[in-house]
């Protein structure tokens, strides 16, 4: 008799007949995270939308590539920046969810390591996404600004700016998605290694391309000048010719 009243004193207490308290309450903890990461996941949805359209951030996104390429997709500023951070939201809600559960049992002990992996490497993860979209936005802003820095009526210079403007933005291009992957914590020594020798190329490019830029304004007064010394030169044979 003593030794049921020892087992029964020293039973954890059950929900409903059959569950232990702590499994119950820590499975109920992970639920209410989950449900509570999905309701913050659509507000926060929501208000990105709104704050975009409002802010005109879906007017300036349509004049980059990026912005242009997502609108053909079907997507405004708005839905991909709510989607982007309504999926981290939900993320992070469904790991933490799992690292509750992890404390659940024994057994359930490798939930722990990944949650914690998972979790530690999402803010690197959505770091390096903002540098990226921000990043390559600006690039396409630069580039299209510098192709505009031109007359319009003037072919040579239009043509050139445009070529100028593609290969700073496709040496910008490489640089943000350079920083945006080392931020994410991704080995980019392979792009080190490439980018040793396309700094070469680079510079040739960029030395060339400042020479035609340069030649542009200099071509007029430099046809002038010539044609002054050309007349200047034929008067001064003919004047000795006729002596």
């Amino acid at each position: 008799m003593s030794l049921v009243n020892s087992t029964s004193a020293t039973a954890p207490p059950k929900v409903f007949g059959f569950i232990p308290q702590y499994i119950f309450y820590t499975v109920l903890t992970a639920v209410v995270i989950i449900i509570v990461g999905y309701v913050i996941g659509r507000l926060v949805e929501i208000l990105i939308k709104k704050v975009s359209y409002t802010t005109g951030l879906d007017a300036f996104f349509r004049k980059t590539s990026i912005g242009r390429a997502l609108l053909r997709s079907g997507y405004t500023a708005g839905d991909f920046l709510g989607l982007f951070v309504k999926w981290v939201i939900y993320i992070a809600a469904i790991f933490y969810a799992l690292l509750e559960l992890s404390y659940a049992s024994p057994n359930l002990a490798f939930l722990y390591d990944t949650s914690r992996s998972v979790l530690s490497y999402l803010p690197y993860l959505v770091s390096g996404v903002i540098i990226l979209i921000i990043g390559l936005i600006m690039v396409d802003w630069i580039s299209d600004y510098f192709k505009r820095s031109y007359p319009a009526n003037d072919q040579y210079a239009r043509t050139l700016l445009n070529f100028v403007g593609d290969a700073f933005r496709f040496i910008l291009y490489y640089m943000v998605i350079t920083i945006a992957l080392s931020v994410m914590k991704v080995d980019v020594t392979i792009l080190y290694i490439f980018a040793q020798g396309l700094a070469w190329a680079i510079a040739i490019g960029l030395g060339v391309a400042i020479g035609l830029v340069l030649a542009v304004p200099l071509r007029e007064p430099l046809r002038r000048f010539l044609e002054q010394e050309w007349d200047r030169s034929r008067k001064s044979e003919e004047g000795e010719g006729r002596g």
